[in-house]
């Protein structure tokens, strides 16, 4: 709706215009009148219309006059000028202050028609176009954070980055810093012995919600990565005068004291050296995990040039507690989480320098230990082997990765059934609840799995994305909200989940061939009895 405020000094003018755009327009409101310019200036900052029928000659403030007073305070209403003296110095005063056109008294009713219908219409244009710009960067703003993660875990963690990694850090934005480093946020779980799995997912992505948010908060350059895991890997940048040393300390910090508010997690940053170089970064990551040894110090962070020295002793420590992680992931069947685990224990030996066949030989050992456990468990796994002694760390990563992928594809085919029987469940719970807002995460938590997992499971069983099948039981719900009751389309439209009547519309037409308001008259159309 357009909100029109008309300013004229003589009431039967303001009275004739009122009456011809209220005849004429069906998507505007006179929202109020004005005699002169002092009262026009208070009724613009009272009532905020989006249009203005200015009078320009009028007693004490004049139209001109009113008008560069009101956009001190509204720059985007649009005026349109009332005059019986139709001179240039007029015309020019008037476009210099941006004025959208003119009527001159008197003027017949179609002028008038055509002149406020042309503003009327600019300003709905203004507003549609003002709102795709909005949704625009409404998406920009969800997909940077995915963008970022998925440099962090380029940058950190893989072995080959991506050729579109530049061109994700240009869409970011590289900050001017002089070097970065990075703080890897550990949460012990120590403290819920005993809990239920249920909901551990939910409650890891809600804490890195708010410690996304905190840190947005805070305004500080840095990139966040996706939870793996129980770490929370930040790549931060150095910016002001401070130091490398005080402002690792006081984010490392900040960011202790802001998990141990918002979670009861026990949390530990563990802080890696400052690099010049992105490339550089992931040793940065590796001094981040050998500064997690000790989660016992407590301040509950340590930098990593604070160690003393790095023996195999605290290495040991510290690959020990993923190991037990990894076997309790994968008794889970959490396999995904697994392998991020046994890849932070391959980052942990390259940290600290140690020989590839050292790390091969203990990793390979976990490995076995997992296929044992697995064994037990009814599930047929395969002998497991590497091709030979790997020389570096990328062919161990490499290799590592395909066993631990043919771990859970034996897995996953022992659980077949238990696997089909999740998703069944899930397909009755999106029908059931096809009417409320379904995200992945949700869906997920309904069956305790990682979402990612489900919605390519989902995908691979039944041929289609979940909310390819949600869309499916909307219209279902729609067509029989049509056959069943007189509820209006608009009413269906909020029925079934959505809220917008025109993209329920357009849906509704593509997915059923015809759009609502053409099959409801077809299902009211009485029978051809002459067909029968």
């Amino acid at each position: 709706m357009i909100r029109i405020l008309i300013v004229d000094d003589e009431p039967i003018e303001r009275m004739a215009l009122q009456r011809i755009i209220e005849t004429s327009f069906t998507d505007v409101e006179i929202v109020g009148q004005a005699s002169n310019g002092r009262e026009a200036i208070e009724s613009a900052e009272l009532l905020k219309p989006d249009l203005i029928t200015m009078d320009i000659k009028m007693p004490g403030i004049n139209g001109l006059q009113a008008i560069e007073r009101i956009k001190t305070f509204n720059d985007t209403v649009k005026f349109i000028v009332v005059t019986a003296f139709d001179t240039f110095e007029f015309a020019r005063s008037a476009l210099q202050m941006g004025v959208s056109d003119y009527l001159l008294k008197p003027s017949k009713t179609t002028v008038i028609q055509e002149t406020i219908g042309k503003v009327v219409h600019d300003i709905l244009s203004n507003r549609i176009e003002s709102e795709h710009r909005r949704m625009d960067s409404e998406r920009l703003r969800r997909m940077l954070p995915i963008v970022e993660a998925d440099i962090v875990s380029q940058l950190l963690f893989d072995d080959a980055p991506s050729v579109h990694l530049s061109e994700m850090i240009d869409l970011l934005g590289l900050p001017a810093t002089k070097g970065g480093f990075v703080i890897n946020l550990l949460l012990s779980e120590s403290s819920h012995e005993g809990r239920p799995e249920h909901g551990r997912h939910e409650e890891l992505e809600g804490l890195h919600a708010v410690i996304v948010k905190q840190i947005a908060d805070w305004n500080v350059h840095c990139w966040i990565g996706k939870i793996t895991g129980n770490q929370i890997p930040i790549i931060l940048f150095m910016e002001g005068e401070s130091s490398y040393r005080s402002y690792a300390v006081i984010m490392g910090r900040k960011l202790v004291q802001a998990a141990l508010r918002h979670s009861g997690y026990e949390p530990f940053a563990g802080i890696g050296g400052l690099y010049s170089e992105l490339k550089e970064l992931r040793k940065s990551y590796h001094e981040s995990m050998l500064a997690s040894v000790d989660l016992s110090l407590p301040a509950r962070f340590c930098l990593y040039e604070d160690l003393p020295r790095h023996d195999s002793k605290s290495i040991s420590r510290l690959t020990m507690d993923l190991e037990k992680n990894v076997l309790e992931d994968v008794r889970r069947g959490h396999f995904e989480a697994a392998a991020d685990l046994v890849r932070q224990m391959i980052d942990v030996y390259e940290g600290a320098g140690e020989r590839v066949a050292i790390a091969q030989q203990r990793v390979f050992e976990v490995l076995v230990i997992v296929s044992r456990m697995l064994q037990e468990m009814g599930v047929e796994i395969q002998k497991l082997y590497y091709q030979g002694q790997t020389t570096n760390y990328m062919q161990l990563r490499t290799e590592t990765r395909l066993l631990v992928t043919s771990i859970a594809e034996a897995a996953a085919q022992n659980n077949g059934d238990l696997e089909t029987g999740l998703l069944l469940k899930l397909k009755h719970y999106i029908k059931d609840h096809a009417h409320e807002d379904l995200s992945l995460e949700r869906l997920a938590a309904v069956v305790d799995r990682n979402p990612f997992y489900v919605s390519k499971l989902f995908k691979e069983q039944f041929g289609m994305n979940y909310i390819d099948y949600l869309t499916e039981c909307r219209m279902e719900a729609a067509k029989q909200l049509m056959l069943e009751s007189e509820m209006s389309l608009k009413e269906i439209t909020f029925e079934i989940g959505y809220n917008d009547p025109n993209y329920f519309s357009r849906v509704f037409k593509k997915i059923v061939g015809h759009s609502p308001t053409d099959y409801r008259k077809q299902l009211l159309r009485p029978v051809d009895k002459k067909q029968l």
